[in-house]
C-alpha cells in the first residue's frame, strides 16, 4: 500500500460543532504499517472546561493553561495534513469540529466506525475502545487525542485487510450497488477489486456463506406420556444448601421466598389455572419459575413459553440463567443438557433471503437502501440466525429492513425457493423442538392479534415483567398510519417518477405473464384491470395529500397542542364541531379512492386464482402480494374511517401532530384489552404464571387482574429478602412546594444540588416529563460541576446504555432520567446510593388512552390513576437496592405523600422501609450520615418516622 493516510482525532468540550470547543488535536501520518510522523497539541478553549470533558479525557484546566489557541494551531495542523486522505472514528464529527473553527478539509475521509459496522457485524459495540479490545489492540490512554488517533490507524489497517480478504464476487457487488450513490468508502473497495481481479485465476474463490444449506435436523417436541406431577419435595431439595445449587455454587444461600415461589409455580403446572406472583427484588424469581418449568417440560414433553418485556431480561434468561441451569441439572456435563431452549422473535426480526435478493435487483434504491444491503451482504457470511439484532443498522438504514424482513403477508412458506435456508423457519423449527421457548410480550401479543402462529402451539405460559402486559397488548393491538405510509402503499401498487422510471405491482405485472400458459384473453383482462387501477392510484395519492393537509389545517386552527403534548383525542364532541365537516369531506374522497383500489385488487386476485395452473412467474409470491395490498386497502379504510367518522365505541382514537416535522399520525387503540387477553390467551392455556416485582397495590392484586382480564388466579405476594429497614431510608420533605406550585421547580433544583453535594453525587433522579428534566439539567449542571460532580441527562448526553456505563464508571455523578429509567436500571454497589423521585408518576390527564379509560370508572382518580401511579412508583423505588450489601437513600420531592389521603397508599405498597419526614434543609446531612453509617438508621426527634 503506497497511499499515505492521516488518522485524526479531536477532544472537545461537547458534541455541538460551532458551540463546543476543541481542547486537543492529534494526527498520525502513516503508509501501510509505517508511522511517518505524528502531530499532537492541547488547545486552550475560550470558556471553562466542563467537568464531564475533564473526567472523560483526563485533561485538566491546569493542563490547558498556557496552551495555544486554535488560531495558533490551525496553520501548523493544516500543513501537517496537506491533502492526504483522512481517517477517523466517526470522522465526520472531527471534521465538523475543525471546520467550525474555520479549517477547510476537502480531501477524502474514511470513517472506521462505518467501515467496522460493515466489515465486523455482530461486534458487541462499535466504540473505538471496544473495537480495539476485540482486535487485540492496546489502548492505554482512551479519550486522549494521540492515543485515539493511533488506535484508529491500527483499526483502519485491520479493516483494510478485511476488505482485501473479500471475494471478488462480494467486491463486484459492492462496487455495483454503490455506483449510483455518493459513498465515501467506495474507493477502498474499488482498489481491492482491482487488486483481486488481477489475481482472479490465482486465488481460489470461496463459496459464499449465503449459498450454504441448512444441515440442522430437528425433531418437534412430542409428549412423553409421563403425566406424573412435579414433586414439591424435589423442588425443595434442588434449592436446599446441600442440593444441586448448593453443590454447584460455593457460598450458595437458600432463599425461602425463592423456594415458596418455585413451589407455587409447580402447583400451578400440576393443577392448572393461573398464578399471579409478586416477587420482591432479590427473590430470584427467574430461577424460581425456570426449575418447575424445566421439570414439567422435560418430563412430559410439553412446551413451556416464557415471555419477558425487556431485551435485558430475555438475554439474561437465555444466555445466562438457562445455560447455568442446564449445567447444574446435568451435573456439569455440558455436552448433553437435560432440556433444550430456544429464543424466538417476531418475523420482522429475521432476514428474508428472497426479499433480499429481490431488493438487490431494484433499480430505485436510495442511499440508505444501498448501505443496508452492503451490511446484509457481508453479514450473511457470518450469521447463523439471520436476526437483525446482530446487524448494526444506522438511522435511515432501519427503514430498509422493512423491505428485507420475513413479513408474514409475503411468505409463501415451503413453496419459496429459499425455504430450505430460511432463517425464520429455522428459528421456528428450533422452537418446535425446544422444551422452553423464550419470547417477548410484543411477539406474544402480536401472535394473538393476527393469529399467524409464529410461536409453536403451547399450553403452559410464564409471563415475567407482567406489569407491562396491558401496555404492550394495547400497543400491539393498536393502529397507526401517517401520510408517508399511505403513499408508500400506493407506490407499491404503481409509481411513475420524473425520469420515466416506473415501479410497483402494476409495472411488474407483465413480467409474471411472460412465457406463461395464460391466454391472450387472460392477459387482456390483467391489462384492463391495471389500466383502471393506475388512475385510481393517482387520484388516491392526491386524496391522501388533501386529507392530511385538511387535518393539519384543522389542528393548527382549532386544537391547542403544545410541544410537551402533541396528541389530540378525537371524540364525538370534536367530530360535532362545524370545522370537522371539512375533514370528513376530505376523508370521503380518500375513502372512495381506497374502495376503488380495493375492488380493482380484488378483481386481480380473482383472475390470479383462476390462473393457478397457468405457470405464471413466481405465482405464489404474486398472489400473496396482491392479497396483502388488497387487505391493507380494506383495513386502512376501515380504521381511518373509525378514527375520523366514528362507529367503533370499543376504540380510543386520536391524532398526533409534530409541528417541527409537520407530520400527522392517526391512531386507534382498544379501550380495554382485558376481554382479548381473557378469551384469546388465559382461557386457552392449561396453566399461566404471571410474575413481577410490582403487581399489587397495598398487597391487593385486583387492580392488575382487572386490567388484564385475569378473573380466577391463585395469588402469592413475596417480600424481598433484603433488609430495607437497615439498607434504605426514604425521606419526604414536609415543606416542599407541591408540584403545581410556581416555586416547586426552583425548590426541586436546589434540593438536588444540596443533596448531591452532601453525597458526592452517586444519584439517579427520576422525572415524569422530559421538559422538566431538561430544565433541571440546565439549572444544576454548573453549580454541581463547580463541586466536582458531573451531570448526565437522558436525551442530552448520549444513549441510555452509554449513560449507564458512564454513571457506573464515574461514581461522583448525577444522572437524570425519565420514563425508561423507572425500570430495568440495575446498578449494584456505591455508584447508585441516592434515588430522587421528583414527583409521583401520575399519567398525563390528556393522554388519549388514559383519558378514555378513566371514563370507565366512577372515581377515576382513586380507582385508576392512583393504583397505576403506585405501580410505577414501586418500579422506581426498586432501582435503589439491588443486592443485600447495597445501602441508599430515597428522596421523594413530592409532599403529596404527606398531605393527600392517597399518600399512605403509596407508602403501604413499598417494602417495609424506614420513612422519615422533615424540613428539606435537613435532608442532605441526614443522607450523608445514613450513607456513612455501617448499620441502623440515623435520625432524631425532628425527623419523625411515619412508617
Amino acid at each position: 500500500m503506497d497511499q499515505i493516510y492521516v488518522a485524526i482525532d479531536v477532544e472537545t468540550t461537547g458534541l455541538e460543532a460551532g458551540v463546543d470547543e476543541i481542547i486537543e488535536i492529534a494526527a498520525v501520518k502513516f503508509r501501510a504499517d509505517q508511522v511517518i510522523e505524528t502531530f499532537d497539541t492541547l488547545v486552550q478553549p475560550r470558556h471553562s472546561l466542563p467537568l464531564n470533558s475533564s473526567r472523560l479525557t483526563g485533561i485538566t484546566a491546569a493542563m490547558l493553561d498556557g496552551a495555544p489557541r486554535f488560531a495558533e494551531v490551525a496553520p501548523r495542523f493544516a500543513a501537517f495534513l496537506k491533502n492526504y486522505p483522512l481517517v477517523g472514528h466517526n470522522v465526520r464529527f472531527d471534521i465538523n469540529m475543525l471546520q467550525a473553527q474555520g479549517m477547510r478539509l476537502p480531501q477524502p475521509a474514511f470513517d472506521t466506525f462505518e467501515l467496522a459496522t460493515l466489515l465486523m457485524p455482530r461486534t458487541p459495540a462499535y466504540r473505538l475502545g471496544t473495537l480495539a479490545e476485540t482486535l487485540g489492540i492496546t489502548h492505554d490512554e482512551a479519550h486522549r487525542a494521540l492515543s485515539d488517533a493511533d488506535v484508529t490507524r491500527q483499526v483502519f489497517l485491520h479493516l483494510l485487510q478485511r476488505i482485501a480478504a473479500l471475494s471478488l464476487n462480494d467486491l463486484n457487488e459492492i462496487v455495483r450497488l454503490t455506483a449510483r450513490i455518493d459513498w465515501g468508502l467506495r474507493p477502498l473497495f474499488e482498489e481491492a477489486q482491482r487488486a483481486k481481479a488481477l489475481r482472479v485465476f490465482v486465488d481460489e474463490t470461496p463459496i459464499s456463506a449465503d449459498a450454504r444449506e441448512s444441515e440442522e435436523k430437528l425433531a418437534p417436541l412430542k409428549p412423553t406420556g409421563n403425566d406424573r406431577p412435579i414433586d414439591l419435595a424435589e423442588i425443595r431439595r434442588f434449592f436446599s444448601s446441600n442440593g444441586a445449587l448448593g453443590r454447584a455454587f460455593e457460598g450458595y444461600e437458600q432463599r425461602d421466598q425463592q423456594v415458596r415461589m418455585s413451589e407455587a409455580v409447580a402447583n400451578a403446572f400440576n393443577q392448572g389455572g393461573a398464578l399471579i406472583a409478586e416477587a420482591g427484588t432479590g427473590t430470584g424469581k427467574g430461577l424460581a419459575y425456570l426449575v418447575p418449568a424445566v421439570l414439567h417440560a422435560a418430563r412430559r414433553g410439553e412446551r413451556v413459553v416464557i415471555s419477558t418485556n425487556t431485551i435485558n431480561l430475555q438475554d439474561q434468561l437465555f444466555f445466562k440463567d438457562i445455560p447455568a441451569l442446564q449445567k447444574v441439572m446435568s451435573n456439569g456435563a455440558a455436552d448433553k443438557p437435560p432440556f433444550t431452549a430456544a429464543l424466538l422473535k417476531g418475523r420482522s426480526n429475521y432476514l428474508c433471503l428472497k426479499r433480499y435478493h429481490d431488493l438487490r435487483r431494484d433499480q430505485r434504491l436510495m442511499s440508505d437502501d444501498v448501505r443496508a444491503l452492503l451490511k446484509v451482504q457481508l453479514w450473511l457470511h457470518a450469521t447463523e440466525s439471520g436476526d437483525r439484532a446482530e446487524l448494526p443498522l444506522q438511522e435511515g438504514e432501519n427503514a430498509t429492513w422493512s423491505k428485507l424482513s420475513a413479513a408474514w403477508d409475503q411468505c409463501t412458506g415451503p413453496r419459496c425457493s429459499e425455504f430450505h435456508r430460511c432463517f425464520f423457519f429455522k428459528a421456528r423449527r428450533q422452537a418446535e423442538a425446544a422444551h422452553l421457548v423464550i419470547v417477548n410480550h410484543a411477539l406474544l401479543m402480536a401472535d394473538l392479534a393476527v393469529e399467524n402462529d409464529v410461536i409453536p402451539p403451547y399450553d403452559y405460559l410464564i409471563v415475567d415483567e407482567a406489569h407491562n402486559l396491558e401496555e404492550v397488548a394495547t400497543d400491539q393491538l393498536s393502529f397507526n398510519v401517517d401520510r408517508e405510509e399511505l403513499l408508500t402503499f400506493l407506490n407499491d401498487i404503481f409509481v411513475e417518477e420524473q425520469a420515466q422510471i416506473v415501479g410497483g405491482l402494476l409495472s411488474e405485472l407483465p413480467n409474471h405473464f411472460r412465457e406463461s400458459m395464460a391466454t391472450r384473453i387472460d392477459i387482456d383482462r390483467a391489462d384492463a384491470i391495471a389500466a383502471a387501477l393506475r388512475p385510481a392510484v393517482a387520484r388516491a395519492r392526491d386524496a391522501v395529500y388533501g386529507c392530511f393537509n385538511t387535518l393539519i389545517a384543522f389542528v393548527r386552527r382549532d386544537a391547542e397542542l403544545t410541544a410537551a403534548d402533541t396528541r389530540l383525542r378525537i371524540t364525538h364532541a370534536l367530530r360535532r364541531k362545524p370545522s370537522w365537516a371539512e375533514v370528513e369531506r376530505a376523508w370521503e374522497t380518500l375513502s372512495g379512492t381506497l374502495t376503488a383500489i380495493g375492488e380493482g385488487l380484488g378483481q386481480l386476485e380473482s383472475l390470479l386464482i383462476d390462473l393457478k395452473d397457468a405457470e405464471l412467474l413466481e405465482y405464489d409470491a404474486l398472489l400473496l402480494r396482491v392479497q396483502a395490498l388488497k387487505r391493507y386497502a380494506t383495513e386502512v379504510r376501515v380504521n381511518i374511517g373509525h378514527i375520523l367518522v366514528g362507529g367503533a365505541e370499543e376504540k380510543v382514537t386520536w391524532l398526533t401532530y409534530d409541528r417541527l416535522r409537520d407530520t400527522l399520525t392517526l391512531s386507534a387503540a382498544p379501550l380495554s384489552v382485558a376481554e382479548i387477553l381473557r378469551t384469546n390467551l388465559f382461557e386457552r392455556k392449561n396453566a399461566t404464571v404471571l410474575t413481577s416485582a410490582t403487581l399489587s397495590v397495598g398487597g391487593d392484586f385486583r387492580f392488575v387482574r382487572q386490567r388484564i382480564g385475569l378473573d380466577e388466579a391463585e395469588e402469592l405476594a413475596l417480600d424481598s429478602p433484603f433488609d430495607y429497614v437497615r439498607q434504605a431510608l426514604l425521606y419526604i420533605p414536609s415543606d416542599m412546594p407541591e408540584p403545581s406550585h410556581p416555586g416547586y421547580q426552583r425548590a426541586m433544583e436546589q434540593a438536588i444540588i444540596d443533596l448531591a453535594r452532601a453525597t458526592n453525587g452517586r444519584m439517579l433522579v427520576l422525572f415524569t416529563a422530559i421538559n422538566a428534566l431538561r430544565q433541571t439539567y440546565r439549572a444544576i449542571q454548573e453549580p454541581l460541576e463547580d463541586a466536582g460532580i458531573a451531570v448526565l441527562g437522558q436525551g442530552i448526553d448520549g444513549s441510555r446504555r452509554s449513560l449507564l456505563e458512564r454513571f457506573k464508571e464515574f461514581p461522583g455523578t448525577v444522572l437524570l432520567g425519565t420514563s425508561s429509567f423507572w425500570e430495568g436500571v440495575d446498578v449494584v454497589g456505591d455508584a447508585l446510593s441516592v434515588l430522587v423521585i421528583a414527583k409521583l408518576p401520575f399519567s398525563v390527564p390528556t393522554d388519549p388512552i388514559f383519558a378514555a379509560r378513566s371514563e370507565q370508572f366512577d372515581d377515576a382518580f382513586n380507582q385508576y390513576a392512583v393504583p397505576q401511579s403506585i405501580l410505577r412508583f414501586k418500579q422506581g423505588f426498586g432501582r435503589l437496592i439491588r443486592s443485600k450489601d447495597d445501602r441508599g437513600v430515597v428522596a421523594v420531592l413530592d409532599r403529596r405523600l404527606l398531605t393527600k389521603k392517597y399518600g399512605q397508599a403509596f407508602l403501604d405498597s413499598l417494602p417495609h422501609t424506614t420513612v422519615r419526614s422533615g424540613p428539606l434543609q435537613r435532608l442532605p446531612e441526614l443522607a450523608k450520615r445514613f450513607l456513612a453509617a455501617t448499620n441502623g438508621v440515623t435520625g432524631n426527634a425532628g425527623d419523625p418516622a411515619i412508617k
